[in-house]
């Protein structure tokens, strides 16, 4: 750590200069979950029992007495019952054209009998009208010369069906409700798709694996606090962060900490008059310069002793670090004073270490002895 620290400051690149100037420790308070990836997730190939395929999902198989009908399960009419769609119909039928009178028969009926009967049985056929045809089956009757129909209306409870019109029962309908497959052995289902099991100790969340929080500390979203609080401070600096961040680009980095917590307007009118008294102050400041030798000659010498002042303070506090984590964010939240550009203030707002470097466990357990670094 301390070998990192120096060459950092000795190469002085980008915002670890601004780290070399002020460092500190960081109090151990959140960190983000361990979390390993465990590949794609893939739709699952197969169902439970008691289901079938259509497509990629599983459906519940038809009970007795009913049958697929697309996605869901129709009755099958029973024996006398035609199917009509939706319906199972005790239906009427035709009994034919008739025997009529025909050339060559006598003046009586008996060449009409003779031939319905010879076709439909002794005793099977009956006059109507000019003609003869057979009599209805039992439990129908005639309707005019050529329909029979039944007699009775069927009982649809007693056939497994529901109430329907005249002589139709309306048939039991159960809408399919598809579910995802299942996954094979080693396999863990999210979201509708199979992934690898993840290891103990850790939930698979998609195709990511988290860690639990430190043993007393509390969920926080995909990181872990000390408490609720804790959680929420860092929540929403982290959500504060970006919004500032987008303020920082849409204002071109006019908007500044003297400026938070202000509404719209106020921040305008206060960024307006802080710009003129900024621009006015270093009109006054340039000119003194260039009027007053001394004045030049003692900014000269504070500069000076300001860097030197700043690179003594880096040694001195540099073994407080605890994570490379921390010194980018410490960093970031010093360049964050002079950064017009609000990265760094995100980047602070982001930058905490894995649980696993405070040397808390990624299944939860107690924390671990630890060292300084």
């Amino acid at each position: 750590m301390k070998l990192l620290m120096r060459f950092l400051c000795s190469v002085g690149l980008g915002v670890f200069l601004v780290l070399c100037a002020s460092a500190a420790y960081a109090e151990n308070d959140f960190c983000w979950k361990d979390s390993y990836p465990r590949g794609v997730g893939e739709v699952p190939k197969a169902c439970a029992p008691g289901q079938e395929m259509i497509g990629l999902l599983c459906y519940d198989k038809c009970p007795a007495g009913m049958a697929r009908f697309g996605f869901d399960c129709h009755s099958v009419c029973p024996p006398g019952l035609t199917d009509q769609g939706l319906f199972c119909r005790a239906a009427e039928y035709g009994r034919g054209a008739g025997y009529p009178w025909k050339f060559g028969d006598g003046l009586n009926d008996n060449g009409m009998i003779n031939r319905c009967e010879g076709a439909q049985g002794k005793g099977n056929c009956e006059k109507w009208g000019a003609m003869y045809y057979p009599k209805c089956k039992p439990g129908y009757t005639n309707v005019g010369c050529c329909i029979c129909r039944p007699a009775n209306t069927p009982d649809c409870s007693a056939l497994g069906l529901n109430p329907g019109v005249d002589l139709s029962c309306a048939k039991k309908v159960e809408i399919g409700n598809p579910v995802t497959g299942v996954c094979a052995n080693g396999e863990q289902k999210d979201a509708g798709l199979c992934y690898t099991a993840c290891q103990p100790g850790y939930d698979g969340v998609g195709p990511v694996c988290w860690g639990q929080p430190p043993s007393g500390w509390v969920q926080c979203g995909m990181g872990a606090a000390k408490d609720e609080k804790t959680c929420a401070s860092k929540v929403f600096g982290q959500v504060a962060s970006v919004g500032q961040m987008a303020m920082f680009v849409a204002t071109f980095g006019s908007t500044t900490p003297l400026t938070a917590g202000m509404k719209a307007p106020e921040q305008a009118s206060r960024l307006t008059k802080l710009k003129q008294q900024y621009s006015a102050m270093k009109v006054a400041f340039d000119n003194l310069k260039k009027t007053n030798s001394a004045v030049a000659t003692a900014v000269k010498s504070l500069d000076a002793a300001n860097k030197g002042r700043k690179g003594y303070v880096a040694m001195e506090t540099a073994s407080n670090i605890v994570t490379e984590e921390d010194m980018a964010r410490l960093a970031a939240q010093i360049a964050s004073i002079l950064d017009p550009s609000g990265v760094s203030s995100t980047v602070a707002a982001y930058t905490y270490p894995k649980c696993s470097k405070y040397g808390f466990s990624p299944t939860g357990a107690t924390p671990a002895p630890t060292t300084a670094p």
